[in-house]
């Protein structure tokens, strides 16, 4: 009777050693997997998405006075030969009036009218600009004319495309320095050529300034 319950026993073993030998060796199960095309863990670090990054509309710029804009020529780029700041005749009309001379070096009436201006100014408050319209002169020789003579406002040279508008507005005279040509900005957006041909002493640019 003991017999049979031992064979039963070893038999039993024999069983259990077998289903741990092949449990050892199964695969892992498919649940062990994350599964496919599942969404990323809320913990894990994303790249930020493009709309997120700043753009050069949000950047915030600081304000700029771009002066008078009624007219094309407000918008004209000068450069002081002296400072070598770029201004525009807009910015300045803005403020007070502009003379603005177109002029060259070798100019003795330009010059005769540049002392005018000078003493013009002692009787009204305007802004003067000379512009030199010979293309064969350099911005340093200008330069040394101004020092030179005394004059204290602002020269520039001209190029061919600041040359080329002032004649489509006010005739070739413009661009012929002996006739002094004088062209004004009021602070009210006109724009006018005045006293071509003429020396105006500085009691007549006074008025001619509104004073």
């Amino acid at each position: 009777m003991k017999r049979p319950l031992r064979v039963l026993t070893v038999g039993g073993l024999a069983l259990a050693v077998l289903l741990t030998a092949c449990s050892s060796g199964a695969e892992p199960s498919a649940s062990a997997a994350p599964p496919s095309g599942s969404a990323p863990s809320a913990d894990a670090p994303t790249a930020p998405s493009p709309d997120a990054q700043p753009s050069a509309d949000d950047a915030t710029a600081e304000p700029t006075d771009a002066g008078l804009a009624s007219d094309p020529l407000h918008a004209l780029a000068l450069r002081d030969v002296r400072t070598g700041n770029e201004f525009t005749l807009g910015q300045l009309a803005a403020e007070k009036p502009v003379l603005l001379e177109t002029m060259a070096i070798w100019c003795t009436n330009c010059r005769a009218q540049q002392h005018n201006v000078v003493d013009a100014h002692g009787l009204a408050d305007f802004h003067s600009i000379s512009l030199d319209v010979d293309p064969s002169e350099l911005p340093n020789e200008l330069a040394e004319y101004a020092e030179r003579e005394g004059f204290d406002w602002r020269f520039a040279m001209a190029n061919a495309e600041i040359v080329s508008g002032l004649r489509d507005r006010f005739g070739t005279a413009i661009s012929n320095p002996p006739s002094m040509p004088k062209i004004l900005f009021r602070p009210d957006g006109s724009v006018e050529l005045v006293g071509l041909g003429q020396l105006m002493s500085p009691e007549e640019l006074a008025a001619a300034m509104g004073s």
